[in-house]
């Protein structure tokens, strides 16, 4: 259960730091000064464009999920086996 907390923990705090909104620049205050706009992303328009970039976000999200769901389970195991080693050891 640690390992749940923790990246839950952690899970929370790249949401803040890269969640929506967080990338999106305020708009400067014109004082005197030149803004140089971004270059477009070509390969993120085109995949905007023709509604692909949804597959990679579902495939991406498929993934993490994946990735979580195993380390949860793997965490559960250990947890068992701890309290199979620590029942062993009152016992003797």
């Amino acid at each position: 259960m640690k390992l749940l907390r923790l990246l839950a923990l952690k899970s929370l705090l790249l949401i803040a730091l890269f969640g929506p909104g967080a990338t999106q620049a305020q708009p400067a205050q014109n004082q005197g000064t030149t803004i140089i706009a971004e270059p477009e992303v070509e390969m993120a328009d085109l995949l905007r464009r023709d509604g692909k970039i949804y597959v990679v976000i579902v495939v991406l999200l498929t993934l993490l999920g994946g990735v979580l769901a195993y380390l949860i389970s793997l965490d559960r195991k250990v947890a068992k086996l701890e309290k199979q080693v620590k029942d062993e050891m009152v016992n003797r």
